[in-house]
């Protein structure tokens, strides 16, 4: 089924235990005629440890994703949000940005690290190049 998205919704999305008041919340779409969309978004409510062994809710103010990887995230929706105040100001750089819009191309399970954890593993299976990282040209 074809999942229709609108800024503004906010999201459940598949995470582990503990991050079931956490959100992604979607604060652009755009779209390109030779390319699928990018779906630009906040997550709020991210649980993390603090320095005294209990969790603080941590705000991602934005992650750009591939429509694909953002409908392998997402789960349910909950209802419409307002973003956090940073999500502008990094969208903007984000689409200045001269090399390019780099956006992700797999799902978000609720922590960068392992996002961060699962790109490399990916990358050490890639015999080119990268392909969970993408580029469109701005020019």
């Amino acid at each position: 089924m074809e999942q229709s998205y609108v800024v503004g919704q906010a999201w459940t999305y598949k995470a582990p235990a503990g991050f079931e008041r956490s959100r992604i919340i979607i604060g652009a779409i755009l779209t390109f005629a030779n390319h699928e969309p990018i779906i630009c978004v906040a997550v709020t409510k991210v649980p993390m440890s603090d320095m005294k062994g209990g969790a603080q809710p941590l705000t991602i103010p934005f992650l750009p994703f591939s429509k694909i990887a953002f409908d392998q995230t997402v789960m349910n929706i909950d209802r419409s949000a307002q973003l956090p105040e940073d999500f502008v100001n990094h969208y903007t750089s984000w689409k200045n940005d001269l090399k390019g819009l780099g956006f992700i191309n797999i799902p978000f399970k609720g922590l960068l690290r392992s996002m961060n954890d699962e790109l490399l593993k990916k990358e050490k299976q890639a015999t080119r190049s990268v392909n969970n990282i993408t580029y469109l040209n701005n020019h």
